[in-house]
């Protein structure tokens, strides 16, 4: 680009280019243009700029090894190619649940062989970078997301069951990339006795939701099919935990929640039974601003009624449009295919993704990590 052209007008072009590959090559070309695309303001514009992407693991049908793969969520869904992609821990870790994507990042938790020890791992398939960090256990609930305020990467860790005693305050952990260190954030006193689910969470505008129950610290046991379930959040901001207050259509005590993310709203997953025949069935309810009950609104109720070689199973995840991810369970334990379903018509389709342990979450390119070194955060 000329050297004569002012360089508000060389900004205003740069913040047009939406290939993340391109940019990369840019930062090169001169030392402005490096602090200009490592800017927080310029990294945070060109995510939301991106077209979105499912991001799916699963296991594959002739191996037991992890794989990846984008799928563009657009007019063409799911008639089109599948974008498979490398992660860097595929190899050297086992047990690899991914957490969640949060404005490009993706956090995956995992036991590293060769470290043997729990590992969160912070990854951008776009720029082929992460970050490995060190986690007390594999088995404590997890949150992750970028604060929307700073750009920085949060981890946040809660002991899988309060361990302390009536007359002791709870905390929670804090991992911030830009620290590398942990630290303590009081929780609040109601929370004190609750069992925060492993996995049932999700990071919509920078706040992380989990599904928890109440525990008996008396008898040291979750009080299941007498407590109902609480969705409790954490603001990345502010570093406060709060509760969503939930219709009275989804607090009986025999309700298993779970929740997902569709877009920038929170959606809850009720799964129950459905007598006489005991199907299983699943009702999605979705919130605006996950605070309020009178926010939320009844999507649909699912149920499989396909062949007896499969049962519902659950959703993995949504679709922009709102058409949710169905992962089935087949009976006896066979390959799996993917199916995407339509409230509409009430039809299940496959999208042509075979295997085992699905897992789903929403992904948009990002140039977090990019004055990142592939690295490992010491413990």
């Amino acid at each position: 680009m000329p050297a004569n052209i002012p360089f508000e007008i060389q900004e205003e072009i740069l913040k047009h280019v939406l290939s993340t590959k391109s940019l990369i090559r840019f930062r090169s070309v001169s030392k402005p243009w490096k602090s200009l695309i490592d800017g927080s303001e310029f990294v945070t514009r060109h995510h939301k700029a991106q077209p979105l992407h499912l991001l799916i693991m699963y296991r594959g049908s002739e191996s037991y090894e992890d794989k990846f793969v984008l799928v563009a969520d657009d007019d063409c869904f799911p008639d089109h190619k599948f974008s498979p992609i490398d992660c860097p821990i595929v190899k050297s870790a086992a047990a690899k649940p991914m957490l969640d994507c949060s404005h490009g990042l993706v956090c995956l938790l995992g036991y590293h062989r060769v470290q043997r020890k729990s590992m969160m791992v912070l990854w951008n398939p776009s720029i082929r970078k992460s970050v490995n960090i060190p986690v007390p256990s594999a088995w404590d609930a997890y949150g992750f997301g970028v604060c929307p305020k700073t750009s920085d990467p949060k981890i946040v860790r809660i002991a899988h069951g309060p361990r302390q005693t009536s007359s002791m305050d709870r905390y929670a952990e804090v991992f911030t990339l830009s620290s590398g260190v942990w630290r303590r954030v009081l929780m609040n006193s109601q929370f004190k006795f609750l069992h925060f689910s492993i996995g049932h969470h999700a990071i919509i505008g920078g706040v992380i939701y989990w599904v928890a129950y109440e525990y008996d610290h008396l008898s040291n046991t979750i009080i299941m099919g007498l407590t109902r379930s609480r969705i409790i959040s954490f603001d990345l901001e502010s570093e406060e935990f709060g509760e969503v207050e939930l219709p009275d259509s989804l607090v009986g005590p025999d309700y298993h929640l779970y929740i997902a993310k569709l877009k920038e709203s929170l959606v809850v997953l009720n799964y129950r039974k459905r007598y006489p025949g005991g199907q299983r069935v699943c009702d999605a309810w979705m919130s605006e601003n996950g605070v309020s009950k009178s926010s939320f609104t009844k999507l649909f109720t699912f149920q499989d009624n396909s062949s007896n070689a499969s049962k519902f199973y659950r959703i993995i995840g949504f679709r922009t449009n709102g058409q949710p991810i169905i992962k089935l369970k087949q009976i006896p334990p066979m390959v799996k295919e993917l199916e995407v379903y339509d409230p509409r018509s009430k039809h299940l389709n496959g999208i042509g993704i075979y295997g085992y342990s699905f897992e789903m979450t929403s992904y948009t390119e990002s140039l977090l990590l990019l004055n990142h070194s592939n690295s490992m955060i010491k413990s």
